[in-house]
């Protein structure tokens, strides 16, 4: 995740200015991959209290249900409970592995930027949140058909699409207090490093130019 070395054969103010841009560069990096980290745990909590709000019926359900007379349907029930039960445990795993990605995360990209106008910055802040949106969407729609599953039912409700060959959840989502703030945080060392990025490639041009 470190920027591209980079040595100047300029001495002097030059030399220390490419040499502050650097440690400045890698201080704002490291500083977002905490913020996305913090991002990512604090959708796993956000995900959590969904599914639970979900699941409270979908278990209660199945318990009341859990043993008939036929003790290979009640093995089956036993197997469908415990599956649903250790469902959170399976989604934090999943949104780890769909929302830690470098292509979702802009400061793991070892390209320096070459815009700060404001349309640009905005439309990397806009296509970051839409990313993360589709892909919790997703997550939470996979959820959604585990539970159909357990439930026999076929959840073809308003509330859900197809895409892709899954079923996303499309109703308002709004992200919890915690993911805003974190992201918002995110953002705004986004503008700055893009800044820092955009210096350091203006003395890039002073050395080949």
């Amino acid at each position: 995740m470190g920027i591209e070395p980079f040595t100047s054969d300029r001495s002097g103010e030059g030399a220390d200015r490419v040499s502050t841009l650097c440690k400045e560069i890698k201080t704002t990096r490291e500083k977002m991959e905490k913020e996305a980290l913090t991002f990512i745990e604090a959708t796993k909590n956000f995900s959590l209290e969904w599914i639970q709000r979900e699941m409270s019926p979908n278990i209660s359900q199945l318990k009341k249900g859990a043993c008939p007379t036929n003790d290979e349907i009640c093995k089956g029930k036993r197997s469908e409970l415990a599956s649903s039960e250790g469902l959170p445990s399976r989604v934090q795993d999943i949104i780890e592995e769909q929302l830690n990605r470098d292509d979702y995360w802009i400061h793991r990209s070892e390209q320096l930027c070459t815009d700060i106008s404001l349309d640009y910055i905005e439309f990397k802040k806009e296509k970051i949140r839409k990313d993360l949106t589709s892909s919790i969407r997703m997550i939470l729609g996979c959820v959604a058909e585990i539970f159909a599953g357990i439930k026999d039912e076929n959840l073809e409700d308003k509330i859900w699409v197809r895409e892709r060959g899954r079923r996303k959840y499309i109703c308002i989502l709004r992200f919890s207090d915690e993911m805003t703030a974190s992201l918002d945080r995110y953002f705004s060392m986004l503008e700055e490093l893009f800044f820092l990025e955009y210096e350091m490639n203006k003395e890039k041009e002073k050395e080949t130019g």
